[in-house]
Parts: structure tokens; C-alpha cells; sequence
């Protein structure tokens, strides 16, 4: 074949060629071909001869030009496709003799370019996408500011209403509760039987119905805000103790031990009033939902810069599924056989959870069915009071068992403690070995349910001979109420665990 003419190569270095291959074709002003190179075959052009016609081999060229015509423009046709995804640009270019087609690859180059439109419309797309989300969030936003003031209206006309209706509740009761005092005191005569049972019936709804009327006010007052608080720095162990003088009562009437297990002279800042009302309320709780003969034990640990009061007892348990409703205001998660025979309206826990968080502190609860509940109460310490700071030192524990599994299990799971040493003994097993030239931080003890007396007289000697700071008792999870509440009376001991072992309860304790 012929060499380019001059033209055409000048043409061709004015050009940015790709890396895929060039071609080109020429044909005279009939249409006939006249020249060609052999890349030619790489754009499907194959087993070409002199003087064949171009409009036969070149079948997109037609239409956009008459080989009958000469035509002296050049012209440019980009991104044509060929055979095997080949994309080119195709250059025609006229000279006097002969026209010439450039065939110039620009595959990757188109392909990018096409990538390019895509991603330039994903964008175009996502841009479009976030402003209508955009839009969205700000018509979401503005309907629920609107629905927030709908609702603070409403919360604030509920408000209102509750402490009327409360109030204008209070006078008429206050009257029938005066009258019934009245009658009750003989002052318009003597009763017979059947008219005092009455009378004390009434005199007893109509105080139920007093308590339920100041709850009521107490929630309406803490969820507007309007409650004020006189902090001070109080004596823990002395509110406790007047707490448990004022519930005694209570207990007695049904059978519950109250043991206050709480060590030291350790103050918190609180208000005095509100920090009873909250105690008053969890303990008769505790009271109202224990077992028969149970027992409600209230101890206390010093954590950094709080105090925790821990009240346990060995009441009915929450389910792990209701226990997270019992903070929520008019909410009882027991069954409707229980609400027959317990009293109550929800009200307490919901307003002792926002006067606690009202005071620095937290609430919390941990339960388990049939087994118990404990509460955590935590408050700010008082700045002049610090706590025993005993992390990094070494703690001697010795535990005697019945039941060897229970060792081991206490075994692994303090394990990664280093701070505790602990030793094991079986029941009957000689102790005289035992070094005590360091103290025994905290004794335990399996209880056999079985023959409890025989266990607290074996418990009473090891007291004395090991004389630990701490001594708790070890029962079986299926242990009667009642027996865990005669341990806790009649021996020395400062709390009980349940087996198997509950690894929270064991450092409320051992960090005690």
C-alpha cells in the first residue's frame, strides 16, 4: 500500500491518539477503494480488493455523504461502534485525488466517559435523593416541635386538671374521714358490732383514698417541675433507722425482718424530707411484695464519691421482660390475682426514680423470679466524707460448704480478683491448721435447710474461733423465706446468698 500523503500525517500529529489501534481507508470520487493499512482488520474490515465500493463495506457512512458528490469539508464522527465493543472516532478528510477515513480506537476513553456520565448521574441522583431527605427531616422536625408543644399543652392542661380535681377531692374526703373519726370515737354514742366493722372499713378506704390523692399530687408536682429541694449533709445510718422505726409496724403485721446491716457514720447530701419519702416507699414495697416470713435487708458500700444503699429482699421477683416497666407511672407488673391481694396504684417507684434524679443520684433494680429483688440507691457523698479506699489491698476469704460444686463455682468466678484470697473447708472438716495471724475479711457458710439449729450452733463456733470482719450465710435457691429471715435474726450473720451464685450480688458484698 501506499504511503499517507503529507497532508493527512500533519493532520494526524495535530491529533491526541489512544492507545488502541489506527487505521485508515481511502477511495476516489466514485467510491471506489484505493488504499488501506492492515490494521484495518482490527474494525471488522477484512479480505478487502482494489475498486470495491465503499458504501458496500462501510455501511454506517450511509447518509452522511455522496460519493457521487465531492465534498471538501472534513468530517468527524465520534464514538462509532464496531465488532467486539470496539468504539472509534472516524475522520473523513478530502483531497484532491482521493478522500481518506481515519479510524482512530477510543474504547477506554469512551468507556470512561461513560462511567463518568454514570457516576455524574448517581450523584445528580443522590444529590436530588438528600435534598428531598433534607426536606423531609425539616417537615418531620417542624411536626414534631408542633406535636411537642401539642403535647407540653396538654401535659400542662392534664396538670391542671389532676390538681383540681385532687384538691376539690381532698375537701369532701376530708369531711367523710372527720365525721367517720367522729363516730368512731363515740362522740354520737356507742356502735354495735356490725356498725364499727363498717366504720372501720370506711375509715380505712377513705385513708387508702387520702394516700392515693397525694401520690397523685406528689407525680403532678414532680412532672411540672414545681418542687423544691433543701439539700444537706445528713447521717445515713440515723435516717435509716428512723425509716425502719416508722415501717415496723407494717412488718410486724405481716411477718417481715428488717435488718439494717449498714456500717460506719457515712453522709450523703440529700434533702432529708424527700430522701425518707423515697426509703419509706421502697421498703414498704419490699414489705408489701416479700414472701411470708421473709426478710428486707438494707447495707451499704462506699463507691468513688457516692454511696450505694442496697435493699434486698426475699419477695416474689419481676420477671426480666416487666422488669424495665416498674419505674413507669400507674404501672404494676404483677398479675391480677396479686392486685387483688396487694395494694397499691403504681404511682411510688415512678416518683422515687425523679426525686432521686432530682437529688444527683440513680435508681436501679435487679430481680429474679421467686427469689427476690435488690434496689440500688446511689448518692453523692458529702464532701468531708471518704470512703475506705481498698481496691489494690489483699482480702482473706474462707468458705465453709456442704456442697463442694458450690466452692469451685466461687472458686472461678474470682478468679481474675487477685485482691481476694480464698480458701475452702467441708463442713466437719478440721480448721486447726487454719493460719488466722491475718484477719478474715469476710466468712461464708452453707446453711443446710435440712437441720438449720445444728448449722447455727456449728456457725456460732466458727464465729468465735475465726472471728471475721463479715460473715454471710449460703442457702440453696429453693430456701423458704422464713428460713433465710430466722438465720438472719438469730445468728451473727450481716447478709446471705443464694446458690448458684448470682456474680453481681457477690461483688455487692465483697466490695461492702
Amino acid at each position: 500500500m501506499k504511503k499517507l500523503p503529507l497532508s493527512i500525517e500533519e493532520y494526524l500529529s495535530n491529533l491526541w491518539l489512544d492507545a488502541g489501534k489506527f487505521a485508515y481507508l481511502s477511495f476516489d470520487k466514485h467510491g471506489n477503494i484505493q488504499n488501506w493499512n492492515t490494521e484495518i482488520e482490527h474494525y471488522g474490515l477484512q479480505n478487502l480488493h482494489l475498486s470495491d465500493n465503499i458504501n458496500e463495506k462501510l455501511i454506517f457512512l450511509e447518509g452522511w455523504f455522496s460519493s457521487e458528490k465531492q465534498n471538501n469539508e472534513t468530517l468527524i464522527l465520534e464514538f462509532v461502534n464496531f465488532e467486539n465493543n470496539i468504539v472509534a472516532d472516524i475522520h473523513i478528510l478530502p483531497t484532491l485525488k482521493e478522500t481518506y477515513i481515519l479510524f482512530i480506537d477510543v474504547s477506554n476513553s469512551f468507556r470512561q466517559r461513560q462511567q463518568l456520565q454514570q457516576e455524574r448521574h448517581n450523584i445528580t441522583l443522590l444529590s436530588y435523593q438528600q435534598t428531598k431527605n433534607i426536606q423531609l427531616l425539616k417537615q418531620t422536625h417542624q411536626e414534631l416541635e408542633a406535636r411537642k408543644k401539642q403535647a407540653e399543652i396538654a401535659n400542662q392542661s392534664k396538670t391542671k386538671l389532676i390538681s383540681y380535681i385532687t384538691h376539690d377531692l381532698r375537701t369532701p374526703l376530708s369531711a367523710i374521714l372527720g365525721f367517720a373519726q367522729f363516730l368512731d370515737a363515740g362522740v354520737f354514742g356507742v356502735l354495735n358490732n356490725q356498725q364499727k366493722e363498717c366504720l372501720d372499713h370506711m375509715l380505712s378506704a377513705g385513708t387508702h383514698m387520702t394516700g392515693l390523692i397525694n401520690e397523685i399530687l406528689e407525680v403532678v408536682r414532680l412532672e411540672s417541675g414545681n418542687i423544691e429541694l433543701s439539700t444537706e449533709s445528713l447521717m445515713i445510718n440515723s435516717i435509716i433507722n428512723d425509716c425502719l422505726n416508722i415501717l415496723q409496724p407494717i412488718a410486724q403485721k405481716h411477718n417481715i425482718k428488717l435488718v439494717n446491716r449498714i456500717k460506719g457514720n457515712i453522709k450523703i447530701e440529700v434533702d432529708r424530707q424527700r430522701f425518707q419519702q423515697i426509703i419509706i416507699n421502697l421498703i414498704n414495697n419490699a414489705i408489701k411484695y416479700n414472701k411470708k416470713n421473709g426478710c428486707i435487708v438494707i447495707s451499704s458500700k462506699v463507691l468513688e464519691g457516692k454511696l450505694r444503699l442496697c435493699i434486698k429482699d426475699t419477695g416474689i421477683g419481676i420477671t426480666d421482660d416487666k422488669i424495665d416497666n416498674i419505674f413507669q407511672p400507674f404501672v404494676r407488673v404483677i398479675d391480677a390475682k396479686q392486685k387483688n391481694t396487694i395494694e397499691g396504684d403504681g404511682i411510688g417507684l415512678s416518683g422515687c426514680k425523679r426525686l432521686v434524679g432530682l437529688m444527683g443520684g440513680s435508681l436501679s433494680v435487679r430481680s429474679e423470679l421467686n427469689i427476690g429483688s435488690i434496689f440500688y440507691l446511689d448518692f453523692p457523698l458529702s464532701y468531708h466524707c471518704y470512703g475506705r479506699n481498698d481496691y489494690y489491698s489483699h482480702h482473706r476469704l474462707i468458705y465453709f460448704y456442704d456442697n463442694e460444686i458450690h466452692f469451685k463455682l466461687l472458686e472461678n468466678l474470682l478468679a481474675p480478683y487477685k485482691k481476694y484470697q480464698l480458701v475452702g473447708y467441708h463442713h466437719g472438716e478440721d480448721i486447726s491448721a487454719l493460719d488466722l495471724q491475718d484477719k478474715i475479711t469476710l466468712m461464708l457458710t452453707d446453711i443446710d435447710n435440712q437441720d438449720v439449729a445444728a448449722k447455727l450452733r456449728q456457725l456460732e463456733l466458727l464465729i468465735q474461733h475465726i472471728q471475721p470482719e463479715t460473715t454471710i450465710a449460703v442457702f440453696e435457691k429453693d430456701t423458704k423465706a422464713s428460713v433465710i429471715s430466722y438465720v438472719l435474726e438469730q445468728a451473727q450473720v450481716d447478709d446471705y446468698l443464694t446458690c448458684p451464685f448470682d456474680f453481681n450480688q457477690l461483688l455487692d458484698i465483697f466490695e461492702q
